[in-house]
């Protein structure tokens, strides 16, 4: 093992169930689902808010979503406004790069607790008018969908992900039956993993108010933290001595994304996208996304809503306060190849991190690798030599679904209830992301 032993532990995590395209968390903005997400890892966790520091959420797709996302966010779940906030956007590992840099701050000793998540909600990226600001003074205009461009669309040789994805899994000699095969078995595991409970560490169920807008109905307002001046500012020295006007003092009840009482909503409790019903013989008749392809909508995951968050702190902190640690979040490593072949970035990232370690494929008890498409998790599985048994064992991204800014952190956390199920052990959560990179933890649990 590295002899640089992390010290940072999660002592709670949450995460909504994940969305259709449209579906019943579309009337949620992505800064709503991290608020939900946040506090219910804050609840679970069950520290004080006022002691968070930091909050660091990842987010893709922020066209029209507002200043720092991250900021609306901790706002959104009552924590004070001395707590700072930054935004990741390393496409699909910015849930994970935001645990990393969680991780980062705290062995550096610049936080002792932060807030980390990702959040997506696809069903709200707006389309783009991109020559409208000095007008259209001849021929026609085109609007852009900031789903595709700022998401899903490679900048460096333009085509859709889904399109380079059937190129690169025909290159690698996947065929369209193997890959169905393993997109039935994530919605078969996915599915019993919800049918036995397995997501129950992980999932908040979310009660979306029916009339009133971007508003979750909850039994209570969550617990809002207290204003904090950093430990290291010398009291009296009059930078610290402001109060704000009554017009620019936040008023909660009315900012925040919950409302309580008697309120008509609709119950979201489980991922949408999983399917009971799903059979090798409906995904086979499924045309591909591609001409002559091998990606389909059946062996691709959905397009997605929804967040999740962890609570991190020092593992000295955590046991002078009493806090349980969940998991160790041990150490980092990224990589990067060329942008179109993702395929190969999650294996290579894991790796690298394996080797920094010293340790062998066969001292890793969990592996979540993230299904960007079947063919991604299907080729890091056989780059690695692991049985694709062993990887994703509750179901994956083409079940469960891809919220694009929140799959990093969604992995990892299933890294942590598996391990913990089976009472400990070491975890590896990799994921590729657009542009040819990849991102690999490596998680602990006691």
């Amino acid at each position: 093992m590295n002899e640089m032993n992390s010290k940072t532990v999660v002592i709670g995590m949450a995460r909504t169930p994940f969305g259709k395209l449209g579906g019943a968390l579309a009337p949620l903005t992505a800064t709503t689902l991290g608020a939900v997400a946040l506090t219910g890892a804050i609840e679970r966790s069950k520290i004080d808010p006022s002691e968070i520091e930091h909050v660091t959420f990842g987010e893709v797709l922020q066209a029209g979503v507002g200043q720092n996302p991250a900021r609306q966010v901790l706002f959104k779940a009552g924590l004070a406004k001395t707590v700072t906030a930054d935004t990741v956007n390393k496409v699909c590992a910015s849930g994970l790069l935001a645990i990393v840099n969680a991780m980062r701050s705290i062995n550096a000793g610049a936080n002792t607790v932060v807030a980390a998540g990702g959040m997506e909600s696809m069903s709200n990226a707006p389309y783009l008018l991109k020559d409208a600001r000095w007008g259209y003074h001849f021929g026609d205009g085109a609007l852009v969908d900031a789903m595709i461009y700022d998401g899903l669309w490679d900048q460096y040789f333009p085509m859709t992900m889904a399109a380079q994805g059937s190129k690169v899994a025909a290159e690698l000699g996947l065929s369209r039956e193997e890959q169905d095969r393993f997109a039935y078995e994530s919605h078969r595991r996915a599915g019993e993993a919800h049918a036995k409970g397995h997501f129950a560490e992980e999932i908040v169920p979310v009660r979306v108010a029916s009339k009133a807008q971007d508003k979750v109905v909850v039994e209570n307002l969550p617990k809002q933290g207290r204003v904090r001046v950093p430990a290291a500012v010398r009291a009296g020295n009059g930078v610290w001595e402001h109060e704000p006007s009554t017009e620019f003092t936040l008023d909660y009840a009315r900012y925040a994304p919950f409302v309580t009482g008697e309120q008509p909503h609709v119950v979201v409790d489980r991922d949408e996208a999983v399917r009971s019903d799903i059979s090798l013989e409906a995904m086979a008749k499924l045309r591909p996304l591609e001409k002559n392809g091998t990606v389909t909508a059946g062996n691709a995951p959905g397009v997605n809503d929804g967040a999740a968050a962890m609570i991190l702190c020092d593992s000295g902190y955590a046991s002078e306060h009493g806090y349980e640690p969940l998991a160790t979040v041990i150490d980092h490593a990224t990589v990067a190849w060329d942008s179109p072949y993702i395929a190969l970035t999650p294996a290579m990232a894991a790796q690298k991190l394996l080797e920094r370690n010293g340790l062998w494929h066969s001292d890793i008890a969990v592996w979540e690798i993230n299904e960007a498409f079947a063919a991604v998790a299907m080729t890091a599985a056989r780059r690695l030599g692991l049985e694709e048994g062993l990887i994703n064992t509750w179901g994956g991204a083409v079940a469960m679904g891809h919220p694009i800014g929140a799959s990093g952190t969604r992995i990892a956390a299933t890294v942590i209830s598996q391990l913990r199920k089976r009472g400990g052990g070491l975890g590896v959560a990799a994921i590729c992301s657009g542009g040819g990179q990849g991102d690999a933890l490596l998680i602990r649990v006691e």
